[in-house]
């Protein structure tokens, strides 16, 4: 039956991190430190509103583009955070999630043969994203000696006359680091001097410690430049939900929403009034939940630090740790087997993430302190005896 099988599905492969989930499915007595996903349920207000709404029988389609209520929430929401304003009826598209959302916007500007510059170390799932729109996905690296800053330098030359776009994460999956003010404007510059689109994935916006987000389309001056994509998945503990946003000119917010009904036809109606609630209400449960996390940092990246072979910097945003384990002189996949199958503590090898990410692992600290801590036991028992 292979025949009847794309060129396309030899060519994009499943995440390696598939694997890792596997090992640990099959291994007792894990402590699970690989998941990138909240540990909170999904706040109380908004599990009340979705029963509310099921019981006036809202379970029919919405717009291609998203409730319309829906899209305001969010529109009122950003303009009060961070003072973003868009119009919520043209400029923006609800999606089944931030991943949908990037997916979305990559099939609405690529051609074949088109590049687009993504984060290495980033998000797994970019390559697979471009190379399903026959675009070729070209790393560009962050600098771990810098914070895991962009290298301007290095990026453009990685540019070329099939440059389409660039993704840049910030607060990034897996590093932890946030783009500073000041980069985000020669970013913008950079764009602007090669002619190329910004995906700016925000999924983590309200998961940072120590300094406000600053959403990079603030910084425009024309509106024509920017695709910010951005989740309730992780600002709300949603992440089953399936509901994220793409924030842009209207011209390719045209073509998402066009994209999205020949896939979905509209984004999950019961998730978006969970949505419209999470959005058009207090942020209360978020700010505790950030606390929570940042409280959690201290004692986590504390404790990774106190290993002999281990560092890690102190990350400025989401919920992970990027540890460098270099030391052991072991790859990062045979590390992490290692500690899945010896230690009993779960982690993600960092080649998972690009190249760049070898000599890496990322733990998630969204688990309990108890959780956290006894990671922490277990490692410190084992793996000083690596370094003998």
């Amino acid at each position: 039956m292979q025949k009847y099988l794309s060129k396309r599905t030899q060519i994009i492969k499943l995440s390696p991190i598939r694997e890792i989930f596997e090992m640990a499915s099959q291994t007792p007595g894990l402590v699970r430190l690989e998941v990138g996903q909240p540990d909170f349920p999904t706040p109380t207000h908004i599990l009340e509103a979705v029963r509310d709404a099921l019981q006036e029988g809202h379970i029919g389609y919405s717009s291609a583009a998203g409730m319309l209520e829906t899209r305001q929430a969010l529109a009122k929401r950003l303009l009060e955070d961070y003072g973003f304003l868009f119009d919520a009826e043209k400029e923006a598209v609800i999606c089944n999630g931030a991943s949908a959302a990037i997916y979305l916007t990559i099939r609405s500007i690529i051609d074949p043969g088109d590049e687009v510059l993504r984060p290495d170390p980033g998000w797994a799932q970019y390559d697979g994203v471009i190379l399903n729109a026959d675009g070729f996905p070209v790393p560009y690296p962050l600098i771990p000696e810098k914070g895991f800053a962009l290298d301007f330098d290095a990026l453009q030359k990685l540019v070329t006359s099939r440059t389409k776009a660039i993704i840049i994460n910030s607060p990034s999956n897996p590093t932890g680091s946030v783009i500073t003010q000041d980069q985000l404007k020669v970013l913008l510059e950079f764009a602007i001097k090669n002619d190329i689109l910004i995906i700016s994935d925000e999924a983590y916006d309200k998961i940072i410690y120590d300094r406000e987000h600053v959403p990079l389309s603030l910084l425009e001056k024309e509106f024509d430049r920017v695709v910010t994509v951005g989740s309730c998945s992780k600002n709300y503990a949603m992440c089953g939900w399936r509901i994220g946003y793409a924030i842009g000119p209207a011209s390719i917010m045209n073509q998402v929403m066009k994209f999205q009904s020949l896939v979905n036809l509209c984004p999950n109606y019961i998730s978006e009034k969970a949505a419209f609630a999470a959005l058009n209400s207090p942020q209360t449960a978020v700010a505790e939940m950030r606390d929570e996390y940042k409280r959690r940092r201290e004692i986590f990246i504390k404790g990774l630090n106190e290993i002999p072979g281990v560092k890690c910097a102190m990350p400025e945003g989401a919920f992970y740790a990027f540890a460098d384990v270099s030391a052991y002189n072991m790859d990062d996949w045979d590390f992490t087997r290692y500690l899945i199958n010896e230690v009993k503590v779960t982690c993600i090898p960092g080649s998972s993430f690009g190249d760049k990410g070898k000599g890496f692992v990322r733990f998630s600290y969204a688990s309990s302190q108890d959780n956290l801590n006894e990671g922490l036991r277990r490692m410190k028992q084992h793996l000083p005896n690596l370094l003998k």
